[in-house]
């Protein structure tokens, strides 16, 4: 089996306002790793797969991101006692793109609503779980009107070092006018690193 499938949290987790466009070169992730899944034990492994078609051209993006926990954002700004789960990761290879799942919260409290509740099928909408790309110039989403498509959470776990997996996919829609649209469609293996106050570092 193949497994298919930082971000800042807070407002950016509930209100879904921060751009995933890389504007540090130290934050690009150039590695691109084959993660092909056939026999390996995922256990205590972070790693996700991505498919699209872009220009006609057909990308496919493998990544272990096991040890980098750089690339995810558990915990709370702004909304604790809320805590949220995302993942963000930039590379140049084999295009120049930002990838962003985003769980939003998945422990709520009074004022912040849980947005991932554990395992089932979460169809696209203005809400999270999301899946967010960024290419070509252009931020696609699964959170603007026009787009569809399905996250199905397989595993889930709240708490540092259980699993969050799963798979996407459907078709994401461009932001501004361009009415352009981008297909996705890829898995993820999460497992959970310590909380953090919601910053990259």
């Amino acid at each position: 089996m193949k497994i298919m499938p930082h971000i800042l949290l807070g407002f950016c987790a509930v209100l879904g306002a921060c751009t995933d466009e890389p504007t540090d070169t130290a934050d690009v992730a150039t590695d691109v790793a084959d993660v092909s899944t056939d026999a390996d034990d995922l256990t205590g492994r972070s790693v996700y797969r991505l498919e699209t078609t872009f220009n006609d051209a057909p990308v496919v993006l493998d990544r272990d991101l096991t040890g980098k926990d750089q690339y995810f954002a558990f915990g709370s700004t702004h909304i604790a006692p809320a805590v949220s789960f995302a993942m963000t990761d930039s590379v140049t290879s084999p295009r120049t793109m930002t990838v962003t799942l985003n769980f939003g919260i998945i422990i709520p409290s009074a004022d912040h609503p849980i947005r991932t509740e554990g395992p089932g099928t979460y169809a696209f909408s203005d809400s999270q779980p999301s899946v967010d790309v960024f290419i070509g110039g252009l931020q696609y989403r699964s959170t603007l009107e026009g787009a569809s498509g399905e996250v199905i959470v397989t595993e889930w776990s709240t708490e540092e070092g259980g699993t969050v997996a799963g798979t996407f996919s459907g078709t994401l829609m461009a932001e501004g006018p361009t009415g352009r649209t981008l297909p996705v469609s890829g898995s993820f293996h999460f497992t959970l690193p310590a909380p953090n106050a919601g910053q990259p570092r």
